[in-house]
């Protein structure tokens, strides 16, 4: 049974491993590039919808201060 699987799943690594073979460095760096910029991405989004949070709490804060002041 486990002999089945891995004769069925050889095909697809000796598949993945001729293409990962067949890369050169400018593939390589051209790939990396890629990862490293879609996270950097991801990680100013995150960032930026935080610091978006902060703010808009502290507006509302500033905003609910203001308006008790001016009623009392």
């Amino acid at each position: 049974m486990v002999t089945e699987k891995i004769i069925s799943n050889a095909p697809y690594v000796a598949s993945a491993g001729t293409v990962i073979a067949g890369l050169t460095l400018k593939d390589w760096g051209v790939i990396i590039g890629i990862i490293l910029t879609t996270i950097t991405v991801v990680v100013n989004w995150v960032y930026k919808h935080r610091r978006d949070k902060r703010e808009t709490e502290l507006f509302n804060r500033q905003i609910t201060n203001l308006s008790q002041s001016a009623n009392k």
